[in-house]
């Protein structure tokens, strides 16, 4: 593999003169230190009237005071998304005490409620005797004026033969 990259035409002397060589290169420790170049006071500067130089002067200060307004601006906004974003953590914090606090009461109605009906349910034998309860069992209680006498007889009837 060597041998691939040999010269076949032999080795390449090279001469250096003594007066380049002497003059430090650019990746030696001395041309590392910082450039320095004498630059001459107008050295590609081109002359601009007053007028010019005041109208650039203008621009720049106007440029500085419109960033200026920038930055005020993105700071007032940045404040007011703070404050709404505060606001709505106090509101959701509100509205889930307010929450919690219905759901409790309605645990309590619920239950409240529950224990109603299971009193009911143990006052009645069964569902005929509720009924009987709800209806007129009297002849002249009924206030309507149609005879449902025979449909009262028929309750009556079945409550008496589950209790049998």
């Amino acid at each position: 593999m060597d041998e691939f990259f040999d010269d076949p035409a032999g080795t390449i002397e090279t001469y250096v003169e003594p007066e380049i060589a002497a003059q430090p290169l650019m990746f030696n420790d001395a041309a590392r230190q910082p450039f320095e170049i004498p630059i001459a006071p107008n050295a590609g500067v081109t002359l601009v009237s007053a007028e010019q130089q005041k109208r650039r002067e203008k621009l720049r200060e106007l440029e500085e005071e419109r960033i200026k307004l920038v930055r005020e601006k993105d700071q007032e906004e940045r404040i007011q998304k703070q404050q709404r974003k505060e606001k709505g953590q106090q509101y959701l914090l509100q509205f889930q005490t307010e929450l919690k606090k219905d759901i409790e009461a309605r645990k309590t109605a619920n239950q409240q409620a529950q224990e109603l009906r299971s009193q009911n349910k143990s006052e009645y034998k069964n569902s005929w005797d509720k009924i009987a309860s709800n209806i007129a069992l009297k002849d002249g209680e009924y206030p309507g004026e149609k005879d449902v006498a025979k449909m009262r007889q028929a309750i009556l009837n079945k409550r008496k033969d589950l209790t049998k």
